[in-house]
């Protein structure tokens, strides 16, 4: 399963989605003066590192988005987590 263990796998998963979490407050709190008020054009709180409010999607579901957020953040941790392993090794 790609050098994961079921624990890992899903202690990856977990962790990406609260990082995720994590990146969807930041992207409220930072974004929400931009698009509140009358002649904004609305935003969807999608998280980092693809933020739908900042590019144009227009025909993009945002559960689109989240997932490929949520997968980024997996793949990341996972690169990571995989490099400190080889250098404790």
């Amino acid at each position: 399963m790609l050098g994961f263990t079921r624990k890992r796998f899903f202690l990856t998963l977990l962790l990406s989605i609260i990082i995720w979490f994590i990146s969807a407050i930041i992207q409220a709190f930072v974004t929400a003066p931009k698009y509140i008020g009358t002649f904004s054009r609305g935003c969807q709180v999608t998280g980092y590192p693809i933020d739908i409010c900042d590019f144009n999607f227009p025909n993009v579901s945002p559960a689109v988005v989240i997932g490929i957020n949520i997968f980024i953040w997996f793949w990341v941790i996972h690169l990571f987590w995989g490099w400190f392993d080889k250098r404790r090794s």
